[in-house]
């Protein structure tokens, strides 16, 4: 009996010996690709390991082949559905496919640093999302990978990351260089990100009433808004789960 388990189009894969050839290791050596892009491969693996990878392409670009989209249990006052389909397809691989729950928000809960604090520690908001809109219509944010409390150091993980959709209302990404640990700063008057130089990356002051936001190591960003300083009038606290 026949056996003609090959399927229309598809081709059968015939055997090669190698080890008779001489100087041949693998044959995709001999692709005029290899020269490129494998070397690229091994430079940005050896990078990683030892600290020294740099954020040379801060725009990101969303997977277009993620249709999924979470839900909210409440409409957002400042995401539409394109910024949040961008802001979905960067996040860590395991927040994909949960939904968004909304814990806190300037215009219900009012402006309280305390309130805050204690609305992610009752909530236990291991990983949240912040996403700030100021005086001047610019909307930018982070992810915490750790819960936000006043803490009298830095704490967080590399997963944490800025962003802002500034230009053209595509978003933009600065993650982690590596370059230092400053990921999370909180005390009872601020709730920071990034710092380098005296400075932070992204810094929410005065009850959520304005910040700043400037250039530095931990993620190698540029100003999230328009200028240096803004005026917070609408701020969003998200969660995962349901």
């Amino acid at each position: 009996m026949e056996n003609n388990l090959i399927p229309n189009g598809f081709e059968e894969v015939t055997y090669k010996d190698l080890s008779s050839k001489e100087n041949s290791m693998y044959e995709m050596e001999k692709a005029p690709e290899y020269d490129k892009i494998v070397p690229d491969i091994i430079s940005s693996i050896d990078l990683y390991k030892t600290g020294k990878i740099t954020q040379c392409y801060p725009y990101f670009v969303p997977d277009n082949s993620l249709h999924y989209l979470p839900k909210l249990d409440k409409p957002s006052e400042i995401l539409n559905i394109m910024q949040l389909k961008q802001l979905h397809s960067i996040l860590p691989d395991y927040h994909k496919y949960i939904n968004l729950i909304l814990h806190y928000t300037i215009s219900v809960d009012g402006t309280s640093l305390k309130s805050f604090y204690n609305r992610c520690k009752e909530k236990k908001l291991n990983n949240s999302l912040l996403i700030i809109k100021d005086s001047e219509n610019n909307i930018f944010g982070a992810y915490a990978s750790e819960i936000l409390a006043p803490s009298n150091h830095f704490f967080g993980t590399a997963e944490c990351f800025l962003f802002t959709f500034y230009k053209e209302n595509k978003i933009y990404v600065y993650n982690s260089t590596r370059k230092n640990e400053h990921y999370i700063y909180c005390d009872s008057n601020q709730i920071c990100f990034g710092c380098s130089d005296d400075y932070f990356s992204l810094c929410l002051s005065n009850n959520f009433l304005e910040g700043y936001s400037q250039k530095t190591q931990t993620y190698d960003n540029e100003c999230l808004t328009n200028s240096d300083k803004f005026t917070i009038v609408k701020f969003e606290l998200w969660g995962f789960g349901g």
